[in-house]
């Protein structure tokens, strides 16, 4: 989506017309005029019926100029166009982000929407608030809610669908403030999650009352089914979470230390079900359907058994945004080859965006969304032009050649934001893709197999022994993967450095495709700016001064930072990878300092930078009793304070400022699903 946006700017500064992309590719100018509508009504708060008040306004006028259409008109039928789809951009946000009816007490009627996740003391779940009851009155709403059960056996038995009467009031979801971490709360607002409710076990019981249940719902009923199918065999845990994951989409249950397998393999987008789970399906439809292509009589038969497939797949898998971009996509695929039309896939790629952002307009705020589309436009557009540098004769050599390929044109694509979200570079992604891709295309069919004849005993036992060998090679070889020198490099991007690499790479994209220099020497001038801010960021960051409280319930921390040199003194001694230490952790890589000196209050240390004795320190000529908690931070005088409520004072730091008003708007779609992804596992 933002791919398409950065490739008009890098257009217009060539001078090319606009004109001859948007006739390739007519869906580009009403998905680009639609996101820029969404983009601003996240800025902006707007009335929704002055916007369909101007909305029918522009419409007419459109009407007006194709009945008088003229030549010297088509300006201002372009110029009427892009403006009715940015006004329905700004609508559609507006109406989907509208918050539902809350009540804060009575007793609640609502519907569990999503399988228990086993948290360390609760069971995790979503609910569907339908009905308050309130002084003998029944008041209808439509908000969904986090849940946490507390831990026994009768809310262990909860299922998706089930109904339940409580009387707990909800309490906002609160952001802590800390530097660079997860906002849960904005995450769970994308998802129009507002609210939280933890449950003690006489605190509901089950509700008679009968509700509709949403298509959303039996998918999960659905799912469950096929997890516990899959939870007969004989297989490990580790076995059972990434199967579940490659064929189900259900990555609720995986182990962190699986994910981070993955990640530092450069293999994480295998355990999310979407574009390369929904082509190999679709690719086997093709191999075993491809006879009913072949008569116009049975090509209609073809297509719905493959539309059908494709969105069944999807349904059981929990309708997942990724999935359903991919089943869009494909749809438009399988119906234009079979219209015997010429297929642009850049115009089929926009279109399946066009109409998820009109479903779910918070879609263009969501690092999978972004991630996804950039990676299918590198395999498109980079992977045939690698693949003819290199030809092979021998069938096995070319087959893994491209693969080869297809894996660095999509980590070209995606690795400005995968590093700005991430905050790390698998080197050795090329290594485990050549083997990952061909594992995959192998467990999903095998998983589908399974999942169908697992009535058929001995049958089933051999997909499952099959399936059980394939799983363990493939976690073994990404362990190993992972346990290969310098596997994962850890990089930083700020959102300004992020539009301006990533400005810099389409520009070299339009070089490869229309052999301008002027495009050559825009991405030259775009690199330069990024060395420029990125060395201006470090010389800034040689004189920062910066004490942060970080706002933390279990004890409190303190982290002083001098430079490149810095220090975390807490209440009790950290333990490695518990929440505590990854809020420094997060910190640390934000800012690309060093790994600090850790201490608590009651320890002696003395340096040239920070002096620390019986809960007294002294820090950049400053003192701070520890022991009273002064952390007063008018009296410190040190840039960059945050306080245990999560406020940032900024008193003596100086903001860079980007000259340009277009990186520091688009920004922000980075900075929110950036915000969403960071800390997450």
């Amino acid at each position: 989506m933002l791919i398409c946006v950065f490739a008009t700017i890098s257009v217009s500064f060539s001078g090319i017309s606009l004109k001859r992309i948007f006739d390739n590719i007519p869906f580009l100018r009403i998905t680009a005029a639609l996101s820029a509508g969404i983009l601003t009504g996240s800025y902006l708060q707007t009335i929704n019926f002055l916007m369909f008040a101007v909305l029918l306004l522009v419409a007419i006028m459109l009407v007006w100029c194709n009945t008088h259409y003229k030549f010297d008109r088509a300006f201002f039928f372009g110029l009427g166009i892009f403006v009715f789809f940015f006004v329905t951009g700004l609508l559609v946000y507006n109406l989907y982000n509208e918050k539902p009816p809350m009540y804060r007490n009575g007793n609640f009627v609502a519907t569990v929407q999503e399988i228990l996740q086993e948290k360390a003391n609760s069971y995790q779940s979503v609910l569907e608030i339908h009905y308050v009851l309130e002084n003998d009155s029944i008041f209808q709403t439509n908000e969904k809610a986090l849940v946490y059960f507390e831990k026994d056996q009768r809310a262990k038995a909860v299922m998706p669908g089930q109904n339940i009467l409580f009387n707990t009031s909800p309490q906002l979801i609160e952001f802590a403030g800390n530097p660079f971490e997860f906002n849960y709360k904005r995450y769970m607002e994308r998802r129009k999650i507002y609210r939280q409710v933890y449950l003690s076990s006489d605190g509901w019981i089950p509700a008679s009352r009968r509700t509709p249940i949403r298509a959303s719902v039996f998918a999960e009923q659905v799912r469950m089914r096929l997890l516990n199918s899959f939870k007969q065999q004989k297989w490990s845990e580790r076995q059972l979470q990434v199967l579940s994951a490659l064929t189900l989409g259900y990555k609720r249950g995986l182990d962190p230390e699986i994910k981070n397998v993955f990640a530092s393999a450069g293999a994480m987008h295998i355990l999310a079900v979407s574009g390369l789970h929904v082509g190999i399906l679709f690719l086997m439809l093709s191999v075993l359907l491809g006879f009913l292509k072949k008569q116009p009589s049975t090509r209609f038969l073809f297509v719905l058994i493959v539309f059908i497939s494709l969105w069944g797949f999807a349904f059981v898998t929990g309708l997942s945004p990724s999935v359903k971009r991919a089943a869009a996509m494909f749809t438009f695929v399988v119906v234009g080859q079979n219209l015997r039309r010429q297929i642009n896939i850049y115009n089929t790629l926009t279109a399946s965006a066009f109409f998820l952002l009109l479903l779910n307009p918070n879609n263009l705020f969501e690092a999978g969304f972004q991630l996804s589309y950039s990676a299918v436009f590198g395999i498109v557009f980079l992977q045939p032009r690698f693949e003819k540098l290199l030809i092979f004769r021998i069938k096995i050599v070319r087959y893994i050649w491209r693969l080869f390929t297809v894996s660095l044109a999509a980590q070209i694509a995606t690795f400005p934001a995968a590093v700005f979200y991430f905050n790390q570079f698998p080197v050795y992604f090329w290594l485990s893709n050549l083997l990952i891709i061909p594992a995959v295309t192998l467990l999903i069919p095998l998983g589908i197999a399974l999942l169908t004849l697992s009535w058929v005993p001995f049958i089933s036992a051999i997909l499952a022994g099959t399936t059980g060998y394939v799983l363990n090679f493939l976690i073994n070889f990404l362990v190993w993967i992972e346990s290969l020198p310098h596997s994962v490099v850890t990089l930083h991007f700020s959102s300004y450095e992020l539009v301006l690499i990533v400005t810099a790479v389409i520009s070299v994209l339009f070089f490869i495709e229309f052999r301008k220099p002027l495009f050559f020497k825009n991405g030259l001038l775009f690199v330069l700016l990024f060395l420029l801010f990125s060395l201006g960021r470090q010389i800034y960051g040689l004189y920062r001064r910066e004490l942060i409280v970080y706002n933390y319930s279990e004890q409190n921390i303190l982290h002083f930072i001098s430079g490149k040199r810095n220090y975390v003194v807490s209440e009790y001694p950290f333990r490695e990878n518990d929440d505590a230490y990854r809020l420094v952790n997060n910190t640390i890589t934000g800012f690309q300092i060093r790994q600090p000196v850790y201490l608590t209050f009651g320890e002696t240390f003395n340096d040239s930078v920070l002096y620390l004795k019986k809960g007294i320190v002294l820090f950049n000529g400053k003192v701070i009793d520890l022991q009273t908690g002064n952390f007063d931070k008018s009296s410190l005088g040190i840039s960059g304070i945050q306080n245990n409520e999560g406020e940032t004072s900024n008193v003596n730091s100086r903001q860079l400022s980007f000259p340009f008003r277009f990186f520091r708007s688009v920004r922000k779609v980075f900075k929110i699903a950036g915000n969403e992804v960071r800390g997450k596992s």
